[in-house]
């Protein structure tokens, strides 16, 4: 009887695959937030996410850093990075960035340390492809800070700041450049800094032993004056860029020469559904399915998130929008196996779960959890 029982399970797990003698793995899910606005959250928000159902626990809250508004994690994923974005009169005693440790084991952090990033309002933050080298968008400061990642994963004094000087055509928010952004190139050693400010995607080389960025051949990409790009992403292919507008409410589409050298923008797409107010309206994030075949984008202002489809030669075919259950979507996410999409609603203080169906369309769960001025997630595997 055993035996004929155990024939019929494991011929159930071959004829329909989607059974596993496994449980979905599930992830830690560090959420960061803005702790000194109005009704502001208490420091980073940890959960435990469950990438079966999509469902979310809430575990503690570490406190010690002020405004740890965006986080990364570094490839073994022991460690965990966040901005501090504050402002002060004097820069030098402004904005910061701390490393973490983290217990896999139970999900705490362990604070290692903290720096100062010689410039105000740092809003973005991610590490080379080494892990060595951490960088730092100070959107307050118009710069780039350089730090080193020691072997024990502490940060340690800067060793470049890296300051962009100009304005664009809009005399309320671009006065002054507006770095908001760090992305590495998905290959080489290079750096990429949408500068809403100056409607310009600086292009930067880095000096990897020295800890120093320099302008590579290509220094920027020219953007739409008035644009203010804000957030960018290659396709898995490296054949496009997409940069996402937060003022102009739209994606720019670049072709990419192999060598980076040569950048042809090839489409200008709106954020939102035809007939849409503009006015009022900002882009915020933008992200590219592993696939390379879905874009999603968020607004603020129309409270949505917009779904693309990515076809011949990397163009986008505007392909749906959804409401995003919340006011604000200052981030959003996909989680590690993609069946799912965070959006985080900062002025309405929650996070609301999307269900990915197999088309990319999403379809909202009853997940929604409450988390004050919420500004990013990021994942990390339960052991």
């Amino acid at each position: 009887m055993f035996r004929k029982t155990l024939f019929v399970f494991f011929a159930a797990i071959l004829l329909y695959p989607g059974l596993s003698l496994l449980r979905a793995q599930d992830y830690y899910m560090y959420v960061g937030t803005y702790t000194l606005a109005k009704d502001g959250g208490k420091g980073i928000y940890l959960y435990r996410f469950s990438a079966d159902s999509g469902t979310v626990t809430y575990q503690s809250v570490i406190s010690g850093v002020e405004n740890p508004s965006f986080l990364v994690t570094d490839k073994d994923q022991t460690h965990l990075y966040a901005v501090s974005e504050l402002v002060a009169e004097d820069q030098n005693k402004g904005g910061a960035v701390a490393a973490f440790f983290v217990n896999r084991n139970t999900g705490n952090l362990n604070l290692l340390g903290q720096e100062l990033t010689g410039s105000n309002g740092p809003c973005h933050l991610t590490l080379d492809h080494t892990g060595k080298l951490l960088f730092t968008a100070n959107y307050g400061g118009g710069s780039i800070t350089v730090f080193p990642v020691g072997p024990d994963g502490n940060v340690g004094k800067r060793t470049d700041l890296v300051r962009h000087y100009g304005c664009s055509i809009n005399p309320d928010r671009q006065k002054g450049p507006h770095a908001h952004e760090v992305v590495m190139d998905p290959s080489l050693d290079l750096l990429y800094v949408p500068d809403l400010g100056l409607d310009k995607v600086f292009i930067y080389q880095i000096k990897a032993q020295t800890g120093k960025l320099a302008p590579w051949t290509t220094p920027f990409l020219e953007m739409t004056p008035g644009s203010g790009p804000r957030h960018m992403a290659f396709s898995p292919d490296e054949k496009s860029l997409y940069v996402l507008q937060e003022m102009g409410s739209g994606i720019t589409v670049f072709t990419v020469s192999a060598d980076r050298k040569t950048w042809k923008k090839t489409q200008q797409v709106s954020l939102l559904p035809q007939g849409a107010r503009k006015a009022g309206n900002t882009g915020a994030e933008l992200q590219i399915t592993r696939d390379g075949k879905y874009l999603y984008a968020s607004n603020r202002g129309h409270n949505s998130i917009a779904f693309f489809h990515i076809g011949e030669k990397g163009h986008l075919v505007h392909a749906g929008d959804y409401p995003c259950g919340g006011k604000t979507p200052r981030f959003f996410t996909l989680d590690p196996t993609e069946k799912f999409l965070l959006v985080l609603n900062q002025d309405s203080g929650n996070i609301v779960i999307f269900k990915r169906k197999k088309d990319g369309r999403l379809q909202r769960t009853n997940v929604r959890i409450k988390v004050p001025k919420p500004v990013c997630a990021v994942f990390i595997p339960i052991k």
